[in-house]
């Protein structure tokens, strides 16, 4: 990646790079380029050590370029950008240079609007089950969270990402729709809980709207958000090797019956909506690092 990244800064010559936290082609092209960098996180702040490794294992690239190896991959030098609101924060954070918070906005694209389904079973639970869009290629964990959920009270909308087989998941009674994609701005809400492979997108977005969540992670950084819900109270986390139909509807119920899940998302939500927001950030990090050159 750095080889086609390092081109195209030296044609643009910016003043500054941002890279997400577990792009490493980035701090080696600013420090080539002799400007600051900026990390974006994702989610959670990843584990030390794996940063650290993963520093290691770069080191020959940065000598590479006639530049000494920085620890952490160079991606704590200048600023971290931590869209996790304090509630969920776990571990040190000493290693890290400087931090500024960042409010975490749900994306949203074009997809299915929620229309005439939504009143299907009107009066009862809406609850939305997404794998995202990269790790929902196996139906598996999918179909066992429906199949949970189909036999409870509640409405269900499933989406299975774009491009998918909507029928992958065979005939659905009336309470359960089957969609490809739905922007998560225009569906949470209408939603009173969320099922999902807890990643960062997902996950946030619904704590943001103090929705109370099922966590069945899979893979990558999922399972720390699957435990920093489960710690703050706002959900519960099934791991991959437990998950059953009946472990997904007892939790189901767990979220449901229990209002103290909910009051744990809202106190969360309440975190993120008191952190910076973007435009804000911006024009503290175009401060910060214009006013850095002007001196």
């Amino acid at each position: 990646m750095l080889a086609d990244l390092l081109p195209i800064a030296r044609q643009w010559q910016p003043s500054l790079l941002v890279n997400e936290q577990a792009e490493l082609a980035g701090p080696i092209a600013a420090a080539t380029l002799g400007i600051p960098s900026v990390t974006h996180a994702f989610g959670s702040l990843l584990p030390p050590t794996r940063v650290a490794d993963a520093g290691e294992l770069l080191a020959s690239l940065w000598q590479a370029h006639g530049l000494k190896a920085r620890p952490f991959a160079g991606t704590y030098d200048h600023l971290y950008l931590d869209i996790y609101p304090p509630s969920l924060q776990a571990g040190q954070t000493s290693h890290i240079g400087a931090i500024q918070p960042l409010r975490p906005v749900a994306f949203a694209d074009p997809g299915e609007r929620v229309n005439d389904w939504s009143s299907a079973h009107a009066g009862s639970p809406l609850v939305y089950v997404t794998f995202g869009t990269v790790f929902n290629r196996d139906i598996v964990p999918i179909a066992t969270a429906v199949a949970a959920l189909r036999e409870l009270s509640v409405r269900v909308v499933v989406t299975l990402g774009p491009g998918r087989d909507l029928g992958a998941l065979g005939d659905q009674p009336a309470n359960v729709h089957v969609a490809g994609y739905i922007a998560q701005t225009e569906l949470l809400p209408h939603c009173a809980a969320v099922v999902s492979h807890a990643g960062s997108g997902t996950f946030l977005a619904a704590i943001t709207r103090g929705l109370p969540q099922l966590f069945l992670p899979q893979a990558a950084d999922q399972f720390l958000n699957a435990a920093a819900g489960a710690r703050c109270g706002a959900g519960i986390a099934i791991q991959p090797y437990e998950l059953t139909v009946d472990k997904v509807r007892n939790a189901a119920r767990q979220l449901f019956d229990d209002p103290a899940f909910r009051r744990a998302a809202e106190r969360v939500s309440e975190e993120i909506q008191a952190m910076p927001a973007p435009d804000a950030v911006v024009d503290k990090i175009e401060y910060r690092f214009g006013h850095d050159r002007d001196a």
